[in-house]
């Protein structure tokens, strides 16, 4: 059993290294990142079984990170290896006051397949100078310093924000989550929603007092409809959250019925 434990975590982390590794070659080349989360292999102790589970990409852990805020990193420290590179860095959450350390030992050679001409088939292998090694492994320590700095239950509340953007189920039980619903009689019509404009809801303060007043939402259960714990977890401007609850609570794409 630990045998096979061991060889699923190894798999599960060469699988996010090679994926990271394109995310910022993609990032590089000044390609637009979207994918959030990755969906990797891992083994659950409880259910003595693999199991599918969500992570954070490269592209998700800096946008956690941005939207935690005040975590800063310093320099990088790099020292020069015969086969690789070792760098380090520091993060800092500057309003926690608190810091951790992340590293990363780059190969200075990638591995590189090679492909038959006629069947298009992998026959072997070999290793080539890695141009990018440096930028590979920078972006991997500071990935691994910001995972670190950021709390686990964030993260989780963020990977389940990402998969509810992608239309997939959550990650955390649906009862840790769950707001309470407006009562129908208190909820307002659709043609005072449709009264609200976007210069009427510049932020989140302004934003609370007329949820309340439409649908008696106390703010937060409004946090929770969102995704999130509190006002300091959004990431999104306060107009798009607006509309968001707006068509949660008066969704437009319901069936007309026939007369």
């Amino acid at each position: 059993m630990p045998g096979e434990m061991d060889s699923v975590m190894l798999k599960q982390i060469a699988d996010i290294e090679q994926r990271d590794e394109s995310q910022i070659l993609a990032e590089l080349a000044g390609e637009l990142i979207e994918e959030m989360i990755y969906t990797v292999e891992v083994y659950d102790r409880r259910r003595k079984q693999k199991v599918l589970k969500p992570r954070l990409s490269w592209a998700g852990t800096k946008e956690v990170a941005r939207s935690r805020g005040n975590i800063v990193l310093s320099e990088p420290v790099v020292t020069d290896l015969d086969t690789t590179i070792r760098i380090m860095v520091r993060a800092t959450d500057l309003t926690r006051n608190f810091t951790v350390f992340g590293g990363c030992q780059q190969p200075r050679k990638m591995k590189v397949n090679d492909i038959d001409d006629k069947s298009g088939q992998i026959i072997g292998h070999h290793f080539e100078d890695d141009a990018y090694c440096f930028q590979k492994g920078l972006s991997k320590c500071q990935r691994n310093a910001l995972t670190v700095c950021i709390p686990a239950d964030y993260a989780a509340k963020c990977i389940d924000r990402f998969l509810k953007a992608a239309g997939k189920a959550k990650q955390l039980p649906q009862e840790t989550k769950k707001a309470k619903a407006p009562i129908k009689s208190q909820l307002k019509p659709l043609e005072e929603w449709d009264q609200i404009t976007e210069d009427m809801v510049p932020d989140y303060p302004h934003l609370e007092p007329i949820i309340w007043n439409l649908c008696k939402v106390q703010p937060a259960d409004l946090y929770k409809e969102l995704g999130v714990s509190s006002r300091t977890d959004m990431t999104i401007p306060a107009w798009q959250a607006f509309l968001t609850i707006k068509q949660r609570f008066h969704p437009t794409d319901q069936p007309v019925k026939e007369d």
